[in-house]
């Protein structure tokens, strides 16, 4: 990667503002210049995005950076931070590394979501983590399932998440997914408290389309379409979700000692002997 010369920053919260000032001061100190983004989506030329943030905001800058091909370090001022490269009380010596080269940049797959309602033009979205379809009341439905247009057995409980790797560790694994190695392309889908035992979480391969299309006992009811916990829509009878891998790819930097499954011990007590 080229020398960085030009870095933006997004503040999740004003509680980070010192934290974003210490940032500016270092990395103007190093001749790069900075800019503060009001929004992630006002991202523009720059070498890398700074989220300062926990997991939520970092989702956020990853779709915003991603049609741009800029890549994101997540520095966590949140409770888990699970996706960042570095914590907030080690800053300056991730912005070290950074500045040296010495990094890499993982290539997260994400998801393209289509949505059809009876009314309008299709919508599209993309998401880093995971696609939920779920009840908008508490009242489980019927989920239609196709997956490369062959009907596959439907889903009846609460909903269904589809994730990507990355989003494996997140709802889907507290539903009881599987944990995937992020570099993998793969879709897991998850029932959400199914009504019956034979109803299991199951991987397919990225290359393929998942089509959900909800199916409700009263003409009142809706279910609300999540992506990444932060966009939400309302869809009622006669809507259909299409899920793919997005051409799109999230760029996530990644510092030394702290890879994915070190990660996983450190924050989920993954292998953590009792």
């Amino acid at each position: 990667m080229k020398k960085i010369s030009r870095v933006c920053i997004f503040l999740g919260k004003r509680t980070q503002q010192a934290l974003a000032e210490e940032i500016t001061r270092f990395l103007t100190d190093k001749k790069v210049h900075v800019h503060r983004l009001s929004t992630p989506e006002e991202v523009g030329r720059a070498d890398v995005l700074i989220s300062l943030g926990g997991d939520g905001t970092l989702l956020r800058c990853a779709r915003a950076a991603a049609p741009k091909k800029i890549p994101v370090l997540g520095i966590n001022c949140g409770t888990l931070g699970f996706l960042a490269a570095a914590e907030r009380e080690n800053v300056q010596d991730a912005l070290e590394q950074l500045l040296k080269g010495n990094f890499s940049i993982q290539q997260r797959m994400m998801l393209q979501v289509g949505v059809w309602k009876k009314q309008g033009a299709p919508q599209r979205f993309i998401a880093l983590n995971d696609c939920i379809l779920r009840a908008a009341a508490t009242r489980s439905f019927l989920t239609h399932a196709h997956w490369n247009k062959t009907e596959i057995p439907s889903y009846f409980g609460d909903g269904v998440i589809v994730s990507t790797p990355t989003g494996s560790t997140a709802y889907s694994l507290a539903a009881g997914g599987p944990i995937v190695e992020p570099t993998v392309n793969v879709l897991v889908v998850t029932p959400i408290c199914p009504h019956s035992l034979h109803q299991r979480p199951i991987v397919l391969q990225a290359d393929g389309k998942l089509t959900l299309t909800p199916v409700f006992k009263h003409a009142k009811d809706k279910a609300l379409l999540s992506l990444d916990g932060q966009i939400s829509l309302l869809l009622t009878e006669g809507a259909r979700v299409e899920i793919e891998k997005s051409p799109l790819c999230a760029g996530l930097i990644t510092l030394p000692k702290r890879d994915f499954f070190t990660v996983l011990h450190r924050k989920l007590n993954w292998g953590k002997e009792c």
